[in-house]
């Protein structure tokens, strides 16, 4: 997986309006960037977060 893969997965995964493909949570979380939520989904991790950037700063929790 390349970054601009990672950087897209993560994206999948804070955007509710982005088309969900298959769920790319398992990887990212073997790479520490996204880590399983008790309701059965992933989440990036501060990892994560600092590889998108600002192209995920609007869906970041205050």
């Amino acid at each position: 997986m390349t970054d601009p893969e990672r950087v897209e997965a993560l994206l999948d995964m804070v955007d509710p309006a982005r088309a969900t493909g298959p769920s790319r949570g398992p990887e990212l979380a073997v790479m520490g960037l996204a880590v399983a939520t008790s309701r059965g989904g992933y989440q990036p991790t501060n990892a994560g977060w600092v590889l998108i950037g600002d192209r995920g700063r609007a869906f970041q929790p205050n």
